[in-house]
């Protein structure tokens, strides 16, 4: 009988116990959240013009601006300001640093996240074409690369 009784409550407590575990919640990506529009930077200009590498403030330049919100549904929306306000939503994806993010349009935009003491950014994977002016009656060609932070 006292042998019954042992089993009883080892069987007991090991319920219990196991009723108790600790189910914490999934850690949630580093990525969501508000990412607003850093700068540009320029790169695949002429030498001469001596301004590849340089970062510029594209709401100075353009008055450009934009943020994205990364939800943790796995849902994004874009909002982009230049004369006119468009939202842009949609899906996203994240692994090994890299960011998808495919917008209901069918279009998709691929950014590379890094953080360095505590500054989070996302960089646009590929640049895209841009004209600067470089007087008031000349222009360059070359690219730009968006990048935002949290």
């Amino acid at each position: 009988m006292k042998r019954s009784l042992y089993v009883f409550c080892l069987l007991g407590l090991i319920t219990l116990l196991n009723a108790c575990k600790n189910d914490d919640p999934a850690p949630v990506s580093p990525i969501v959240g508000r990412w607003e529009l850093s700068r540009g930077l320029l790169s695949g200009f002429p030498a001469s013009s001596n301004i590849n590498g340089a970062a510029i403030d594209l709401y100075y330049f353009e008055s450009l601006g934009s943020t994205i919100d990364i939800y943790a549904d796995n849902t994004f929306n874009t909002n982009y300001k230049n004369v006119t306000v468009d939202d842009a939503p949609g899906t996203w994806e994240f692994s090994n640093n890299s960011l998808t993010l495919k917008y209901d349009t069918g279009d998709q935009d691929v950014y590379t996240y890094s953080k360095n003491k505590n500054i989070e950014e996302l960089t646009l994977t590929t640049p895209v074409s841009y004209t600067l002016p470089v007087s008031s009656t000349a222009t360059v060609q070359g690219q730009i690369t968006t990048i935002y932070r949290k």
